[in-house]
């Protein structure tokens, strides 16, 4: 049921990949190029690759520094047309999981350091009810995140590559134009690292599913709810922004935000409020 493994990670998550019938779902924060083509061509093994479901954390620290290469999500996208990435920030974990029969939880991520040079340690783990139980974290996990369109990685990817030479001309010199151009991207490619968590959705399916996700371990009244939204949520949290109607302050944006998801969510009867706290109804 439970294997435990040290390095190389590799083996392990080729094993997985080609156990991979139907879907398989990739979950890590750093990816480098060169192993996204790896997966794409351990997924072709048989007649039919499996869809792929990819979640990462893209921001302009990790971009820069090539702990992420967007390049990389463009190679799922290139190589596995029915594939779908993610975006989820401040996503840590690194789980690999194929169909309902295998999953990888483990330290390394999909870079050739993690897979290889590190010394990185996992487990596999083959129990149909375990790994289904993952797989629908995972899934919950997606639902905070955003779909990339293809417009959005094609964006992402040309101002990343520029974000990254800039990076590495800088780290010859720390002064004069080189760094102003390198401030320059950095603050340029804050817009679009905020669109692409926010996406096509509206703010209150944003904060919607924010809600639903927080209360799948229990009920919680909306002062407790806050603390949690501000922490899957950071840069849409913004305690300077207030909401002014009339010239009237009615306190921070976010939480009325907050508030319009919980009227949303009881109208359709996913959530109630039962003795001060709410409740979710519909998983």
């Amino acid at each position: 049921m439970i294997e435990p493994f040290g390095k190389p990670v590799r083996p392990h998550l080729e094993r997985l990949i080609r156990r991979a019938q139907n879907n398989l779902l990739v979950a890590t924060p750093f990816i480098s190029a060169y192993q996204a083509r790896w997966l794409v061509d351990a997924a072709h093994h048989g007649t039919q690759p499996p869809r792929l479901k990819v979640l990462t954390s893209i921001n302009e620290k990790s971009v820069a520094s090539g702990a992420l290469e967007i390049k990389a999500l463009k190679e799922f996208q290139t190589g596995l047309p029915s594939s779908e990435v993610i975006n989820l920030p401040r996503l840590h974990a690194k789980v690999y999981i194929a169909d309902s029969d295998l999953a990888v939880i483990t330290s390394a991520n999909l870079t050739m350091g993690g897979l290889k040079g590190n010394y990185e340690y996992g487990v596999s783990i083959e129990s149909r009810d375990v790994v289904t139980r993952i797989r629908k974290d995972m899934e919950y996990y997606a639902c905070i995140g955003n779909p990339l369109t293809d417009e959005e990685l094609a964006s992402l990817c040309d101002l990343g590559g520029r974000l990254r030479a800039a990076a590495k001309k800088l780290s010859r010199t720390t002064e004069g134009p080189d760094s102003r151009q390198f401030q320059a991207l950095l603050r340029k490619m804050r817009s679009p690292v905020l669109e692409a968590q926010v996406g096509r959705r509206t703010t209150n399916a944003v904060f919607s599913n924010a809600v639903r996700f927080v209360l799948r371990d229990g009920p919680l009244s909306t002062r407790q709810i806050h603390p949690k939204i501000k922490e899957l949520l950071p840069d849409l949290c913004d305690d300077h922004a207030e909401l002014i109607i009339n010239g009237q302050r009615f306190g921070k944006q976010w939480k009325h935000d907050v508030r319009n998801a919980q009227v949303t969510l009881s109208k359709a009867g996913i959530i109630a409020l039962e003795r001060g706290k709410w409740v979710l109804v519909q998983r």
